[in-house]
């Protein structure tokens, strides 16, 4: 019985990364979108090894604000805020650090966007109307509950630092880098931010300030994120990203059976000689090399995860 309320919200977690994925992929290849960014997700070698160490409060409150935002973009302001308060104050009932991250976060989303005052009171209105609504059901559930101590499920802020654990996923790094560089170029250059510049934002402030117990909350975030990248027409229907992607598994599957390393370094090795090789046979006007290296990317991640199931990879 102890695992059932954590596997229960990684599951509705992974219902909200499918909501993401299907909000921030084009309309044509929403579908597409929304079940790439699941497969994403639960093929994560983090997610195949186990959630012992994560925190699953903290995945699921942040998915279902990242999901109420995207769903809700055509909302008023005004609107769209207080029921973004709501699902804060539920951060703040459950002690979830993204109460602070997320804060943060909004301070570079206001700065860029294109009407800071309106974005600023929104930020505002989140901050000090969830503060509000935590503050009367907290006082509701005082009298009601006794011994009700400080909130429930999870402690207050945890704080930790920028660390990189031996078994993170390469190709998933890379894939991610390449969605945070096509959110914030957008940011920069066209003085425009939206749920998904928020969304990419957050997830750097975790990576930087979060602890380790937030590793499926960055999975989850960055999933739809590398989704809204991928989920394109020439991605999608390019026969030669998938012969680049098929390729990239097989040898990173050969090169660990070949030299016996860990998985970082045979994926990183197959995707170097998979997109150098692809110069070959491809043009650049054919298959331009960022598709050929997302689509590298892909396979070695997709070889990383097969790995780990079969338990191929050293340890």
């Amino acid at each position: 019985m102890s695992m059932v309320v954590p596997l229960t919200l990684l599951a509705l977690t992974a219902a909200f990364v499918f909501a993401a994925g299907w909000r921030l992929s084009p309309p044509q290849n929403s579908l597409a979108g929304g079940l790439g960014a699941l497969l994403l997700f639960l093929m994560h070698p983090s997610t195949l090894s186990g959630i012992r160490d994560a925190s699953p409060w903290d995945a699921f409150y942040v998915m279902v604000f990242m999901c109420a935002w995207l769903w809700m973009e055509h909302w008023s302001l005004f609107m769209r805020s207080w029921v973004l308060a709501g699902i804060y104050a539920f951060g703040l009932w459950v002690g979830s650090p993204f109460a602070l991250w997320g804060m943060v976060a909004m301070v570079p989303w206001v700065i860029f966007n294109r009407r800071p005052l309106p974005a600023f009171g929104s930020m505002v209105n989140v901050f000090l109307g969830g503060l509000f609504l935590f503050a009367v059901s907290w006082g509701i559930a005082y009298f009601a509950i006794p011994n009700l101590g400080r909130p429930l499920f999870t402690q207050w802020i945890r704080w930790g630092g920028i660390r990189v654990p031996p078994g993170l996923s390469l190709p998933w790094c890379l894939l991610v880098l390449s969605a945070l560089v096509d959110r914030f170029q957008d940011m920069t250059r066209n003085r425009r931010t939206d749920a998904s510049t928020y969304m990419a934002i957050l997830l750097v402030v975790t990576v930087l300030l979060g602890s380790t117990s937030l590793g499926v909350a960055m999975m989850a975030l960055s999933t739809p994120l590398i989704m809204r990248v991928l989920a394109k027409r020439e991605f999608l229907y390019h026969r030669g990203v998938r012969w680049v992607a098929a390729v990239t598994l097989v040898i990173s599957i050969a090169l660990t059976y070949g030299l016996h390393q860990n998985a970082r370094t045979t994926t990183g090795l197959a995707i170097i000689l998979v997109v150098l090789s692809a110069r070959r046979f491809y043009s650049a006007s054919t298959l331009p090399w960022f598709l050929a290296a997302e689509a590298a990317c892909v396979g070695a991640y997709f070889a990383e995860s097969l790995g780990l199931l079969l338990q191929i990879f050293p340890q």
